[in-house]
């Protein structure tokens, strides 16, 4: 990427640099102006690239994968969004220096570069005037302002999401300008089209089709469980039979909430279920708004059939990092709260279809004991089918805290473990299960030493690591997981976290 930026840079810079003409007129202000403006094309292309979501989930299923990091599209988005912002304040102080050269230049110069493409008056504030009034100069404006509305919300992202969302809609009709910008063609022939037309027309093309009627699906099922847990299932479209694997999600909206929210969620089906399901935490305006509405379309007797369902409209499945874990035979699924849902999926396909996997070790750590019930069918179809225990299944509470200091909680401990051994029944969660549920935070370091450890005595040499949970987790998992790749120099621990 910095390899690409410089090539362009230099490559244009150095034709105005012993361009005669221009160099009479504008000085070397014009170098840097069009070296800023073909790394502004390169990185115009890349910036709207990365977030075709679609397009990326396709790229995913080819060798691209082992090359580029897919997982980590939205930081490079961003990073090729900070590049960008400077390019253009570049390009747009070169292009004030130029101004000004303009305004004083000797009419025959001008003549000579522009031929009679242009007819500048004679003082200099008029010929600021004629320059800001081209189409080059109201399209370069409007990209200014663009820019500066659309990056001051940036800043604020999660605190005011939504105002970011609407704000960031204005850098699509700055690449429109961007595509405008150029076609008086002063001084060469206008290409920035070229470079943007075909991101926009993948950008689009989603965006279009989610408006759509066949983006709506039919609710065949809603309950609300503990803990404001709302389990949405709903019709299968055809298309997810062939573009659907596990660990993948989907945006939602519902249009009596609002026609312009949409917001992601994993799906916690599997790919062989007939059904795709999605499971979400009431934590914020729009789901608790939602969480409401569906509520109140429960039938009290069967807490499913719906009434008078809402139109729920769904844009995907899209890619997402646990789907790699396809590609490894030992795998560690962690999951905090409702951040389960795409570990879920997951086990969901590996009792459907193993694979190549040989070994998976699932961490769900919850601060509530009603949160293990969200998934119970789940748990008994893992006891009843995995009778080689290829699926290691560790609970933790961690709103309760393990002290050696009390007696009394050491009696419970060792009788409840006693009392698993004997029935394989877990008493905090009332259901038979391999693994008793543990209380207190994960130790992270010893948790993975252990998985190392039983997946080199399986001959294996690399373990997939993937998480849907907190910042604070994510970066104790990783901190660990690097702790014992160092640990051995023929065993590695690869870590990839969900961002949306």
């Amino acid at each position: 990427y910095f390899a690409a930026n410089v090539a362009v840079f230099t490559v244009k810079a150095v034709k105005y640099a012993r361009y005669e003409e221009a160099q009479a007129v504008f000085g070397n202000c014009i170098v840097v102006a069009r070296g800023c403006a073909s790394a502004l094309n390169l990185n115009a292309c890349l910036v709207l690239l990365v977030m075709c979501k679609h397009f990326m989930t396709l790229l995913r299923r080819t060798p691209l994968r082992y090359f580029f990091p897919f997982d980590a599209i939205q930081e490079a988005h961003i990073g090729i969004g900070i590049v960008f912002a400077l390019f253009a304040a570049s390009h747009t102080a070169a292009h004030m220096c130029d101004f000004h050269r303009f305004a004083y230049a000797d009419e025959a110069d001008i003549y000579a570069l522009f031929g009679d493409k242009v007819d500048p008056p004679e003082s200099p504030a008029g010929r600021w005037r004629y320059m800001l009034g081209t189409r080059a100069g109201i399209t370069g404006i409007i990209m200014v302002v663009c820019l500066v509305v659309a990056y001051s919300f940036a800043f604020n992202r999660r605190k005011q999401f939504n105002r970011f969302w609407y704000a960031h809609h204005l850098l699509l009709v700055m690449l429109i300008a961007l595509c405008v910008h150029g076609t008086g063609n002063l001084l060469e022939p206008y290409r920035s089209v070229y470079w943007v037309i075909g991101p926009l027309a993948l950008y689009a093309m989603p965006r279009i089709w989610r408006e759509s009627p066949m983006s709506s699906l039919d609710i065949v099922r809603m309950e609300v469980k503990k803990g404001d847990v709302v389990q949405l299932r709903l019709k299968k479209p055809k298309y997810y039979n062939w573009l659907n694997r596990a660990g993948m999600y989907g945006v939602l909206n519902v249009p009596q909430i609002s026609r312009t929210e949409w917001h992601p969620f994993t799906l916690s089906s599997a790919p062989s279920d007939e059904y795709i399901e999605f499971h979400f935490c009431r934590v914020g305006r729009w789901t608790g708004q939602v969480h409401d509405l569906l509520a109140t379309k429960v039938d009290d007797s069967e807490s499913s059939g719906i009434k008078d369902a809402p139109v729920v409209k769904v844009e995907g499945p899209i890619g997402a990092s646990s789907q790699g874990f396809s590609e490894y035979s030992t795998i560690v699924l962690v999951g905090a709260g409702i951040g389960v849902t795409p570990m879920i999926s997951v086990l969901k396909q590996l009792l459907a279809d193993p694979g190549k996997v040989r070994r998976c070790f699932f961490y769900w750590t919850v601060r509530d004991r009603a949160s293990f019930l969200w998934f119970t069918d789940l748990m008994d179809d893992i006891f009843e089918a995995d009778k080689k225990h290829v699926l290691q299944i560790r609970h933790f509470l961690t709103s309760v805290k393990h002290d050696d200091r009390d007696l009394g909680a050491v009696l419970l401990h060792h009788a409840t473990r006693a009392h698993h051994r004997r029935t394989n029944v877990d008493l905090l969660l009332g259901q038979q299960i391999h693994h008793q549920v543990e209380v207190g935070r994960p130790d992270w370091l010893e948790e993975l030493e252990s998985v190392r450890e039983e997946a080199e005595s399986l001959g294996e040499s690399k373990c997939g690591i993937f998480l849907c949970g907190p910042t604070k987790m994510a970066e104790a998992v990783y901190e660990a997981s690097v702790t014992v790749s160092k640990q051995s120099a023929d065993f590695h621990m690869y870590f990839s976290k969900e961002t949306f």
